[in-house]
């Protein structure tokens, strides 16, 4: 019953509906003090959305304001900034997010049939076109598929494996400006795991060269603020659940978006 309350909550997060949420969560909490685990059961996954998304709701306002969307195409990380006003070229804009669970951007290569790349076109095709989209994927490589691919000697190095899974997400990245006239923007990797920074920096420097170089997409050259520069990490008050960046780094994203 849990996981129907979970998949409940999740998609009308998704959906905007966020003043119907409260009244949930407070039912679910009564439900989930007395299970015990939840993290390591069957429903781990979806016990983890649950609780990022009852974290941000608790910095969330409702109702949404009708503004101009921007998009932003994700996976997880996609929610964080979701249903938040930034004020762009001169004119406030809500960001609308489109989640794809689970994709890696190994999962955009042309002969895959993975479930996550249908939900990819799937959500892509809900963007109308000529629109502006932010795109935040590459966390789930960094986190395991990279280093795996190289344990499983497809690649002699994570470099070499950061240099495809790259080249692949830009491939159809420039497909999607060019076939849809979107104005595309590219999210760097979020650095909030320690565990994984010293990937996640190669792979959004890599992202980040290979992106200055094409005149029809953009980076969003925010990752270096949201790292504390004694220390290399994530600033402490962008924390949110130790996966996924606070809402308040909303604040770098608007700063970050390009004339």
């Amino acid at each position: 019953m849990l996981a129907v309350f979970y998949a409940a909550i999740k998609a009308l997060f998704c959906m905007g509906a966020l003043a119907a949420l409260p009244p949930l969560v407070e039912l679910v909490e009564r439900v989930r003090r007395d299970v015990k685990d939840l993290h390591f059961s069957a429903i781990g996954i979806d016990n983890a959305y649950y609780c990022y998304i009852a974290q941000l709701l608790q910095t969330a306002s409702a109702p949404i304001p009708r503004l101009p969307p921007i998009y932003v195409v994700g996976d997880s990380h996609a929610l964080s900034p979701s249903w938040r006003a930034v004020s762009w070229r001169g004119t406030r804009h809500l960001m609308h997010p489109l989640l794809v669970t689970g994709l890696k951007v190994w999962h955009l290569r042309p002969d895959s049939d993975f479930f996550t790349k249908a939900n990819f076109e799937a959500a892509v095709e809900r963007v109308p076109d000529g629109a502006t989209v932010i795109f935040a994927f590459g966390q789930i490589d960094c986190r395991e598929g990279l280093l795996v691919a190289v344990q499983r000697a497809r690649y002699e190095t994570v470099q070499q494996a950061i240099d495809v899974a790259v080249g692949l997400y830009i491939a159809r990245l420039l497909e999607l400006a060019a076939a849809r006239q979107f104005r595309i923007l590219v999210h760097p990797v979020p650095p909030v795991m320690e565990e994984t920074l010293a990937v996640v920096t190669l792979f959004n420097k890599a992202l980040r060269v290979r992106i200055n170089a094409e005149p029809s997409i953009e980076w969003l050259d925010l990752d270096g603020m949201l790292l504390d520069g004694p220390t290399g990490r994530l600033h402490e008050h962008l924390e949110l659940d130790g996966t996924h960046l606070h809402p308040r780094y909303v604040e770098m994203l608007e700063r970050a978006l390009p004339e």
